[in-house]
């Protein structure tokens, strides 16, 4: 009996051990001390930022740091990230961040690094899971391009060598079991794009789940959600079951694309409008079906939250629902290039300022 306690003791120790970054990393969140903060926030106005958002706080990616703040504008850290041409990508709880060009990338929480990577060539793009599952596409000389998944300890769990198709995007699945791929080939001179959905619970195995056509046209944007998995190319949309990857809706574009906010709650597709020479927001139901359709002038930036759109031009800033009625106007006090919506604010990048509205 005492033997079985001592023994089950050991185990929980090694657990704890082998894990001690996932379970002690939001404690050291929640007790870190942040600086004063308040808004606007200044910045050097030297250098490129992004701007980008972790959960409730927000971060600003530069050529040299990742700096991140909290909802009250008070500096988190600064980190320095050592990359070239750094790019980010973010979930509620981490940042991966990748040297474009290059052959490293890093994961970060809030307040430090998690890890640090490279791969043998360069990285053309990066994507970070629902958790903090990472995955790197990358050249090749043998392939079109190779795919890598790593877990939250930077140990590569899975790849996929592209034999001639080019990868375009991807996104991970519910709870980062799998891993959808869309990709670019050519047939009889025609584009051909696919849909492509992997199994990562079988131990680094290459297990194609199924491949599905998406149209001859250029892939834009890939993203799993409740409905399935959604994929928008340059003249259509797609909706496919997760299941089996039939076509459950799709849609063809008389427009041409301008941008794709990420869906939280509507689906909305930005376009050329080439009568007003600005942009239209075109919403879409469940059936990829166009519902409503709003003119806009020059679109600075936008971004969704909670089945709003968020519509940036300069110095205003104008709140639409789901049916793409106008809700509210804000006048700003100056002029802005981005916008992310966290939580009940409304965070702004400038020359060389961040500017919150409360919403």
């Amino acid at each position: 009996m005492k033997l079985g306690i001592f023994l089950l003791i050991i185990l929980i120790a090694a657990l704890v051990i082998i894990n001690r970054e996932a379970l002690f990393a939001p404690l050291k969140d929640a007790a870190l001390k942040t600086g004063k903060g308040g808004f606007p926030i200044l910045l050097p106005g030297s250098t490129q930022y992004t701007l980008g958002e972790m959960g409730d706080n927000l971060f600003l990616l530069t050529d040299t740091y990742l700096y991140t703040y909290n909802g009250g504008g008070a500096q988190i850290a600064g980190i320095q990230h050592g990359f070239q041409n750094p790019e980010a990508d973010s979930n509620n709880k981490r940042t991966l961040v990748y040297d474009r060009g290059g052959k490293s990338f890093k994961l970060f929480s809030r307040t430090a690094e998690i890890y640090k990577n490279s791969v043998d060539d360069t990285i053309v793009f990066g994507k970070i899971g629902n958790s903090e599952r990472a995955a790197v596409v990358t050249t090749s000389v043998r392939y079109s391009n190779l795919l890598y998944v790593y877990n939250s300890e930077g140990k590569q769990i899975f790849r996929w060598a592209s034999p001639e198709e080019k990868i375009m995007g991807l996104a991970f699945g519910k709870n980062d079991n799998s891993v959808y791929v869309s990709a670019l080939g050519e047939k009889n001179g025609e584009f051909c794009s696919y849909v492509i959905k992997f199994d990562l619970s079988v131990n680094g195995e290459e297990k194609e789940v199924w491949r599905a056509s998406a149209g001859n046209s250029i892939p834009y944007y890939l993203e799993w959600d409740g409905d399935g998995v959604y994929s928008v190319t340059s003249s259509g949309a797609f909706l496919f079951s997760d299941d089996t990857g039939e076509v459950a809706a799709n849609t063809v574009f008389t427009r041409k694309i301008y941008g794709i906010p990420e869906k939280d709650g509507i689906r909305v597709i930005m376009f050329r409008d080439s009568a007003s020479n600005g942009e239209a927001a075109v919403v879409y139901n469940s059936d990829l079906e166009e519902q409503n359709v709003l003119i806009l002038d020059n679109t600075t930036d936008y971004d969704i939250k909670d089945s709003k759109i968020y519509i940036l031009n300069k110095d205003k800033l104008s709140v639409y629902n789901s049916v793409l009625e106008g809700i509210r106007t804000y006048e700003l006090d100056d002029e802005y290039s981005n916008v992310k919506i966290i939580g009940n604010s409304a965070y702004l990048l400038g020359y060389n300022t961040v500017q919150r509205v409360s919403l």
